[in-house]
């Protein structure tokens, strides 16, 4: 098991060091009874296809770590991140960003819970380099959900358009 973990990290590390979102904090849950309910968090995802369209939206990749022994905690590789940031004025004129999206990836529950897929609506917003982000976790292969808010530090979209112009096309 020892040497997945560090295969699974050295796979990842290419990703990390591309990521356009880079974020660590702290996450609570409300799985009471299962588990911590705060819990270490750290993400980072970059986007992989970002065309124009009419919906606002654009699709990225990532990974996200959560330590604790809740039942949707661990290593999730996320493969699938489809994001709208709602309308275009809405980006290019505030210095913060909301998004709104859904994940999909796979959970690698190192302490006590399942492996399996998971699915995350989420709502989330930063302002410089701070971050929030809530959703609910559904790991679909073990019937097991949490709702979550995690905030932190961040290097991303916040961080980016404190510093120039930016416009999302």
């Amino acid at each position: 098991m020892r040497y997945i973990k560090i295969i699974l990290l050295l796979l990842l590390f290419p990703l990390v060091g591309f990521a356009q979102f880079l974020g660590i904090g702290a996450q609570y849950t409300d799985a009471k009874n299962k588990g911590n309910d705060f819990q270490f968090a750290a993400n980072a995802s970059f986007p992989t296809w970002h065309k124009k369209n009419p919906l606002n939206t654009f699709i990225s990749s990532g990974i996200d770590y959560t330590g604790g022994s809740s039942p949707v905690a661990g290593l999730n590789l996320k493969p699938i991140q489809i994001n709208s940031f709602i309308t275009e004025s809405l980006f290019n004129k505030n210095k913060a960003t909301i998004l709104i999206g859904c994940d999909a990836g796979y959970l690698f529950n190192f302490k006590h819970g399942e492996d399996g897929i998971v699915i995350t609506p989420n709502v989330y917003f930063d302002y410089k380099f701070f971050f929030v982000k809530t959703g609910y976790d559904f790991n679909v292969t073990a019937g097991e959900s949490q709702f979550f808010v995690r905030a932190g530090f961040c290097f991303g979209m916040g961080s980016i358009k404190s510093f120039v112009k930016t416009e999302i096309w």
